[in-house]
């Protein structure tokens, strides 16, 4: 049987609504947000991803639901090492989006 993920929301500005940021870990791997009539998601950690790593759905918790078995499917196919250099570049880039803001 397969171990369960857990993954985590939080709404991506505190003033919008229906559009969050999906956490797994501590790291930021994806969003699901309202797009007109219908939610829409996506995986969306830096490195080359599959067509099946996005998507939409009728409601949000399908949207989740989704976003969470692609999820856990591109999980199985990576190895750690390979998103661990993914989130190691994402944590560089913020860093030196931050050091560009600082006069």
């Amino acid at each position: 049987m397969a171990q369960a993920i857990s993954l985590s929301l939080s709404l991506r500005w505190p003033e919008v609504k229906n559009d969050y940021l999906v956490r797994f870990e501590g790291h930021t791997i994806g969003h699901v947000r309202l797009a007109g009539s219908e939610w829409v998601w996506a995986i969306t950690v830096p490195m080359a991803l599959p067509e099946w790593t996005t998507g939409s759905a009728a409601s949000m918790e399908d949207s989740i639901k989704a976003l969470a078995g692609a999820w856990t499917k591109l999980l199985s196919q990576t190895p750690p090492e390979r998103l661990q250099r993914a989130w190691d570049l994402e944590k560089a880039a913020e860093a030196r989006a931050v050091s560009k803001q600082i006069p």
